[in-house]
C-alpha cells in the first residue's frame, strides 16, 4: 500500500462515524465493513478504506473463484493498464507477472495493444480491464491479446456496457472509440472458442458489486437503482 492509500484508509473509520444509518457492506480486497462512498451519480460505490470500486469488486471476486485452485503458480501473466488491487492480488499468486501501459512509466514494459512485443504462446494469462474502449482497431488488439496466449491461456478482458448494441465512433471527438453493448462479447468469440461471462447476481450482495446509478432502461438493469456489471473470461481452447 501506497502513502497515499494509507492516508487515505485511515478516513474509513471517520467515515462509519459520520454515516451511521448508511447501508453497510463488506469490502472483499480489504475486508473492511461499512458504509460505502457514492461517486457523483453512483450510489455505495467505493470502499472507503482501499478506495477500489464495484468493478474493482466484482472482477476481484472472479478472479479469486477462477484462481482458487489453480495449481500453477508458475504461470506467466500480462497485466496491461494495471490497477493496484489486482496488481496485488496477481503478484501475491503468480511468481511470474509482467505491467504494462502504453503510457504510464510505472510499469514493466511500455507499448500499444495493437503491437503487443511479445512471440506468439508467451503468456498464460492475460488481464485487461476497460482497455478496449480506446484502440480504433480493436479487434487487432483483441486478436494479439489471443497471439501471445498459450494454447490453454485466458484471457480477462471486461468493457463497461453501454446498451444493447455497440457504439463505433471513429471520429476522434469521442470520449471512447467503441462503446460496447451486449453484442460485443461476440467480438471475443472471433477469437475464442469459450467465452464465460460472470455477472454480478452470481455473488453475495453484501459486497455491492452493482452500479447504482437509476438507469432502468440498461440492458443489465436489475431494478430501478441497480444494474449489473460483467466480467468475461475468454478460453484459448474449450474447457471440459
Amino acid at each position: 500500500m501506497t502513502v497515499k492509500q494509507t492516508i487515505k484508509s485511515l478516513r474509513a473509520p471517520f467515515f462509519k462515524i459520520l454515516y451511521p444509518n448508511k447501508a453497510k457492506f463488506e469490502c472483499p480486497i480489504c475486508d473492511y465493513f461499512g458504509p460505502f462512498k457514492d461517486k457523483k451519480n453512483r450510489k455505495h460505490a467505493k470502499c472507503p478504506k482501499c478506495g477500489e470500486n464495484e468493478r474493482a469488486r466484482l472482477q476481484y471476486l472472479v478472479m479469486k473463484q477462477l484462481f482458487e485452485n489453480f495449481e500453477n503458480t508458475n504461470a506467466k501473466i500480462l497485466h496491461i493498464a494495471p490497477e493496484i488491487a489486482m496488481q496485488k492480488y496477481f503478484k501475491s499468486k503468480f511468481k511470474n507477472y509482467t505491467s504494462a501501459d502504453k503510457f504510464r512509466t510505472n510499469v514493466d514494459i511500455q507499448f500499444d495493444v495493437l503491437d503487443i512485443p511479445f512471440p506468439d504462446e508467451s503468456f498464460d494469462i492475460v488481464f485487461a480491464s476497460h482497455v478496449l474502449l480506446y484502440p480504433h482497431d480493436d479487434l487487432k488488439a483483441i486478436s494479439e491479446m489471443r497471439r501471445i496466449l498459450k494454447p490453454n491461456g485466458i484471457a480477462i478482458i471486461p468493457v463497461p456496457i453501454f446498451a444493447e448494441e455497440t457504439v463505433d465512433d471513429y471520429s476522434g471527438n469521442a470520449r471512447w472509440t467503441h462503446q460496447p453493448g451486449m453484442d460485443y462479447f461476440d467480438r471475443f468469440r472471433q477469437f475464442f472458442p469459450q467465452v464465460d461471462l460472470y455477472y454480478s447476481h452470481m455473488f453475495p450482495e453484501q459486497y455491492q458489486l452493482y452500479v447504482c446509478d437509476s438507469q432502468p432502461q440498461h440492458p443489465l438493469a436489475v431494478d430501478i437503482n441497480r444494474r449489473e456489471d460483467i466480467v468475461p473470461i475468454c478460453y484459448a481452447s474449450v474447457q471440459n
